[in-house]
């Protein structure tokens, strides 16, 4: 596996850190920066609910239940994690085009934010932004 065997409780603060700092943050850090923290921010709550909804502790268990089960929930996939909790239809995210022509979806969009790469339409990145903070909202209230 080769990963840190993180609690649910470090994921679930993690999710608070960073979103707290992604909210601080507004003016005074790059747009691509911020939305790196918040996708980071929205990573963790989401595996902190996962590891919630199917009762275990450990990153190490979710690791398991996603190779057991054939999910992709113990990576950066977003989208298959929306999904896991059951919120991908009203939170759905939806793909961004770079300028370079090639499309990159919600599992890359920390590449995106970490390597700044130039996006063909602003308002794509954007709109992606809202999605995560809408969702980021909605683990708020269930953590």
């Amino acid at each position: 596996m080769g990963k840190i065997n993180v609690t649910r409780r470090e994921f679930q603060q993690s999710f608070r850190n960073h979103y707290a700092l992604y909210k601080k943050s507004e003016v005074s850090v790059s747009p691509k920066t911020r939305r790196l923290l918040l996708f980071y921010s929205v990573e963790c709550g989401l595996k902190s609910l996962i590891l919630k909804d199917i009762g275990k502790n450990t990153y190490e268990e979710l690791y398991k239940y996603s190779e057991e089960n054939g999910k992709h929930v113990h990576g950066h996939n977003l989208k298959e994690m929306t999904r896991e909790v059951g919120i991908e239809h009203k939170y759905p995210l939806k793909k961004i085009r770079l300028a370079a022509g090639q499309d990159i979806m919600s599992e890359h969009f920390n590449e995106l934010w970490r390597y700044g790469a130039s996006v063909a339409d602003e308002e794509e990145e954007l709109k992606a932004e809202k999605m995560l903070q809408k969702i980021a909202e909605y683990i708020g209230q269930r953590l």
